[in-house]
């Protein structure tokens, strides 16, 4: 099933369909279909075959294994999004509130992110839920340690955005004028603890359309459902990014992937 999400991760990043994938490997539509649902898995030749015809180069080496994640991800799994949600966030306000206390700091805010994304479905914003956050809402063992939420709104959602930041008492990390076209823009959020940002296309995507196709509607609350990016995208922004927070996570992120992919063909052969 790796080489399946590798696929579908490269081909997204490379902004290609199945079709135009297929010409360049001189394949059937159909047969890149089979490989990304993993109905039939190529070998690590063809792997890097495709790979490169989506302008990327498959790196392969040994490393020790390193099984220490599949515990806490197994037991994510046992629990509904919200939980797997307050679970991590009450363990990363531990983690502030001790490190605060060792520097002699002021116990800071505590993550109210059920609070943000309350006021954000209150706005009717329409938006693909990234980063950090949505990666705790699939199982990843990773705590928002960066207080940080990322969202990827919709094309014309800007009188939407203003209420929300109005209603939230958002302040601005830089002015518009100091922002490269496009940039992500960047919030405190001081009452909730958190920021915000607002990014027009996370690395190797194409912005919200490119998520919204696979996004997950997951429901946190009975008025809150949250468009949360899959986790094939989720770990192809991470892969494309140029920061080291968001690289440092990609294993966690991959053996996330892993599990969920092989119990859900577990439940199908069950079924």
């Amino acid at each position: 099933m790796l080489s399946a999400s590798l696929i579908v991760e490269a081909r997204r990043r490379a902004g290609l369909s199945q079709r135009e994938l297929a010409l360049r490997l001189g394949k059937r539509q159909a047969e890149i279909a089979r490989w990304e649902r993993g109905h039939v898995t190529p070998s690590l030749e063809r792997l890097r075959d495709v790979v490169a015809a989506c302008g990327l180069e498959l790196t392969v080496g040994l490393a020790a294994a390193d099984d220490s994640y599949t515990a806490p991800i197994t037991a994510a799994f046992g629990l509904p999004a919200g939980e797997r949600l307050a679970r991590s966030l009450a363990a990363a306000d531990r983690g502030r509130r001790a490190r605060a206390l060792a520097a002699g700091a002021p116990p800071p805010a505590a993550l109210d992110v059920p609070g943000v994304l309350q006021a954000l479905a209150d706005a009717n914003l329409a938006y693909v839920l990234a980063g950090e956050i949505a990666e705790v809402l699939h199982g990843s063992p990773l705590m928002p340690t960066a207080g940080v939420i990322t969202i990827v709104p919709r094309a014309g959602e800007r009188a939407h955005l203003d209420t929300v930041l109005d209603a939230m008492q958002a302040s601005p990390l830089s002015e518009p004028s100091e922002r490269p076209v496009d940039a992500p823009e960047r919030w405190q959020l001081a009452t909730h603890g958190l920021e915000l940002v607002i990014t027009p296309a996370p690395a190797g995507t194409r912005g919200y359309d490119d998520l919204r196709r696979d996004a997950i509607t997951t429901s946190l609350a009975e008025n809150v459902r949250v468009e949360v990016a899959s986790l094939v995208d989720l770990v192809r922004v991470a892969e494309a990014s140029t920061d080291l927070h968001d690289r440092a996570r990609v294993p966690a992120l991959r053996a996330t992937l892993e599990l969920v992919t092989i119990s859900a063909a577990g439940d199908v052969a069950a079924a």
